[in-house]
């Protein structure tokens, strides 16, 4: 059976692919809402700020 991944987990995904696929450009929220498929008020449903995303990303890649 395949496992629900989380909305806060696609965000990280999502964020980590910018990265990927955009090194050194800015992420904006708004493009980062696009990928996920969901609006910036979402993204700040799960993360406080766009500085606690990339504290999450580093501790999601961490685990």
């Amino acid at each position: 059976m395949t496992e629900k991944v989380s909305r806060k987990e696609q965000i990280l995904q999502a964020l980590a692919h910018e990265l990927e696929i955009h090194p050194g450009s800015r992420i904006t929220t708004a493009g980062l809402a696009k990928a996920v498929g969901v609006s910036e008020a979402a993204l700040y449903r799960h993360f406080a700020s766009k500085a606690k995303m990339f504290e999450a990303l580093i501790a999601f890649a961490e685990d």
